[in-house]
């Protein structure tokens, strides 16, 4: 999918991301915390604008197309209570779907940023 190219279209990418990420952090926590084990690298909980979430390395390229999420979710999982481990993962998503839809909304003109603020942020 290409990148969001207007106010629209960035709230879409946002709500799907969401989406994605609070069924992964709720019906499906426990196939996250199956995936996230503590011996693997550094695991990141990405959420895809398709509503699919996937618990991955980080990308490689560099600079990586997209802000990344939390880096290494899966090392503090064994060191702490299930409950506090998701809610710490759930912190860590929501910043990252508010970098990543700033990321987008710096592309936009300055009238478009305008909207994006006042609809985005309220």
């Amino acid at each position: 999918m290409a990148s969001p190219r207007t106010v629209e279209e960035i709230f879409k990418d946002y709500n799907a991301r969401r989406s994605a990420l609070v069924r992964a952090l709720t019906t499906e926590a426990d196939e996250v915390y199956l995936q996230c084990d503590p011996e693997k690298e550094n695991l990141c909980l990405y959420g895809h604008p398709n509503e699919s979430w996937e618990v991955t390395l980080p990308a490689e390229e560099v600079p990586p197309e997209l802000p990344e999420p939390a880096l290494g979710i899966n090392f503090a999982r064994d060191g702490m209570t299930r409950k506090d481990w998701l809610s710490l993962v759930a912190v860590h998503s929501d910043s990252w779907l508010l970098s990543v839809g700033f990321y987008f909304g710096a592309r936009l003109n300055r009238n478009e940023r305008c909207i994006f603020h006042s609809n985005f942020i309220s």
